[in-house]
């Protein structure tokens, strides 16, 4: 298991900066797990801040999910970003689902 708050803290310098940095985590569960006092799924919120170390978007990927599903049933042709607002308020909501 790697050191989260040893490698957050190497690269942003404090856990708060990650996490204004990364809206999609939430605050309190990231220091939470750091402090080993999370009650929920504990190998998820892990995974998910590591992803956010490396790079990783859960809440892009969910959004991009949600946004090729919904343009191919669409009848507007071509790339737009049109519905784009309502797709990230989409994955935002689904996250808010797993992070609980």
């Amino acid at each position: 298991m790697r050191n989260l708050r040893a490698e957050i803290e190497s690269r942003f310098g404090t856990v708060h900066r990650f996490c204004k940095l990364r809206p999609s985590l939430n605050r309190a569960t990231v220091y939470m797990i750091l402090a080993g006092t999370y009650g929920g799924n504990r190998e998820r919120q892990e995974r998910r801040i590591m992803n956010a170390l490396d790079g990783r978007d859960d809440a892009k990927a969910v959004m991009e999910a949600i946004k090729r599903v919904a343009c191919d049933r669409c009848p507007h042709t071509g790339q737009c970003s049109r519905c784009d607002k309502l797709f990230e308020a989409q994955a935002k909501a689904a996250m808010d689902v797993f992070s609980s």
